[in-house]
């Protein structure tokens, strides 16, 4: 069953690779934020109809393009009815109504061969072209950088931002995302410190752990740092960390606590 994280906010269970968040909108409806790989689908669309409880809903949002973040969704989508939304950067296609999908680039990039069943075209009904309420209360802002399409999304009500690869949230506080995983590295850190500046005090990250409280003042420590340059001790702690990011791609996916 999913958790509940915050009031109409669930962290959805037996997942991998990626955090799933279901959130509520302000009419009663529901959207699904990052399904994450195709082996997801099953388990995050029986969690999904048994937390909306009959309510419909209505958006799969991805914060970006990445396999790891996006390859289950055309599946979860078809199975609930629901639109793919994802920042226009991140889709390609002829601009037709049904035109667009993920792009191509991004899905290759990351995540293992798709499963059985599983389509890997992902199929976007509403490009976003910039910041808009995609749902009643819940807010899309582009956070270009990691991704030309990528975006956080805001759940006014909830006062929670869902961020996606903007930040890893690791156990001893967060981490930018690597300068290699990003397209642009330096409009990625521009658009840390703009976001640090509108977003609410609670982030839900696409890796890691959840932070309830505290994440704007963290989130602008961060982007005040400059990159660490090398040496034993910072190439001994990008080590573990990425060690623990690996287990998290791997292992099933439960809510964890700092």
């Amino acid at each position: 069953m999913a958790v509940e994280l915050l009031p109409g906010v669930w962290w959805m269970e037996r997942t991998r690779g990626c955090n799933a968040y279901l959130a509520r909108a302000d009419d009663g409806s529901f959207v699904l934020i990052d399904p994450g790989f195709a082996r997801n689908a099953d388990a995050l669309i029986e969690q999904a109809r048994e937390a909306a409880a009959g309510a419909a809903v209505t958006h799969v949002l991805l914060t970006h393009g990445h396999f790891d973040h996006a390859a289950s969704a055309q599946t979860v989508a078809t199975a609930l009815g629901a639109r793919v939304a994802l920042g226009r950067g991140d889709c390609e296609g002829d601009g037709s109504a049904s035109g667009w999908r993920v792009s191509a680039a991004l899905a290759r990039r990351r995540g293992p061969r798709r499963g059985p069943g599983r389509s890997s075209t992902v199929r976007v009904d509403q490009p976003l072209d910039g910041a808009c309420e995609v749902a009643p209360g819940i807010d899309a802002i582009p956070t270009p950088g990691h991704t030309a399409g990528s975006m956080c999304f805001i759940a006014r009500r909830a006062g929670v931002a869902f961020v996606g690869d903007l930040v890893i949230s690791h156990q001893d506080g967060l981490a930018r995302s690597l300068r290699a995983a990003n397209l642009d590295d330096g409009e990625y850190l521009r658009t840390l410190s703009r976001f640090a500046e509108m977003t609410p005090d609670a982030a839900l990250a696409g890796h890691g752990y959840p932070v309830l409280s505290g994440f704007a003042e963290a989130l602008r420590t961060l982007a005040a740092q400059p990159r660490a340059r090398g040496g034993v001790r910072v190439a001994l702690r990008r080590a573990v960390r990425m060690a623990r990011f690996m287990t998290w791609m791997v292992l099933p996916d439960r809510p964890r606590r700092r």
